[in-house]
């Protein structure tokens, strides 16, 4: 699908449940909308397709009784700080549309109204596959970064990325040794120069905007991780000690540091780099996948293996 403005993932901190209760949610790509009214259909279609799953029926008793009852949804946003004045002040009013368009649709299909609509979610795959930041997270690196995967050494996929001339190194063991099984193919990105980047992007204009989409769109939580340094602990506790209680449903830190790894799943780097590995590689539009070479069952145990 070309210019994604919508899709569907289900996890998260972001929405509260109740016991039994299942999650299901959806996501707007807020920088691709381009008018209000588009904004309104994306609200409409994402609504739509979250109310009727919540009506199917569960095996589980007490899962059906539970969401049948509060038919509760969450209708998130990501690319948040990639997206313009214009896009962000669309939030409220959209919001209050969901609200009044909610208690329609319910009575028309004789269907409960929801007690809760909207979301902001950490995102993150969704979110990757458009090139947009996740959630309301400042991009990881940049503006110009490398973004390096890790794929199984027998993968078709390597043989893509390298007739497209991306650079495959085998992974880097913590002895310095090399790991063949694994190879890591580095892809040259990069963001606008104006959106902001995790390690210049401060710890209160991440809880100020957690603040914002909280009160402007989202009736669950917003799911944020906000990035610190040891030095700005004290602030940190006086900014909580007057907002979080009212402001804010659901937030979590994470330590700034300097972490050392040679491959490092995201890496900045400077626009004359990026420039040369770009130059040296073409897009990959598409890719021939066989689904006997992915077996769901591996991932049986919680975690899959590198493919």
């Amino acid at each position: 699908m070309t210019n994604p403005v919508m899709n569907r993932n289900n996890k998260g901190a972001e929405q509260p449940l109740e016991n039994f209760e299942t999650c299901c949610l959806a996501e707007i790509y807020l920088p691709n909308i381009s008018s209000y009214k588009e904004m309104l259909d994306a609200c409409i279609y994402t609504y739509r397709e979250c109310k009727h799953s919540l009506r199917l029926s569960c095996s589980l008793e007490e899962t059906e009784s539970i969401v049948h009852k509060n038919m509760r949804m969450g209708i998130g946003v990501t690319g948040v700080l990639q997206s313009s004045s214009e896009q962000k002040d669309w939030l409220s009013s959209a919001y209050e549309f969901l609200r009044m368009y909610d208690v329609e649709y319910s009575k028309k299909m004789g269907w409960p109204t929801s007690i809760k609509l909207t979301t902001v979610k950490p995102s993150g795959t969704l979110s990757l596959l458009p090139g947009l930041t996740p959630g309301a997270h400042p991009s990881p690196a940049g503006p110009y970064y490398i973004r390096r995967i890790r794929i199984a050494s027998g993968s078709p996929l390597l043989d893509t990325c390298r007739n497209h001339g991306y650079h495959i190194e085998p992974q880097k063991n913590f002895d310095g040794t090399d790991d063949k099984n694994t190879m890591v193919v580095s892809f040259p990105c990069k963001v606008g120069e104006d959106v902001p980047v995790a390690d210049k992007y401060g710890w209160r204009e991440q809880l100020d905007l957690v603040r914002w989409l909280q009160a402007n769109w989202s009736d669950n939580a917003v799911s944020c991780t906000i990035y610190y340094r040891k030095e700005e602990l004290e602030d940190i506790k006086q900014y909580l000690s007057e907002h979080l209680t009212n402001e804010i449903k659901s937030v979590s830190f994470l330590l700034k540091s300097d972490h050392g790894f040679v491959q490092a799943p995201y890496e900045t780097i400077s626009k004359e780099l990026y420039e040369s590995m770009a130059a040296k590689t073409l897009p990959i539009t598409s890719v021939e996948v066989n689904e006997s070479d992915y077996q769901v069952v591996e991932c049986e145990g919680g975690a899959c293996p590198i493919k």
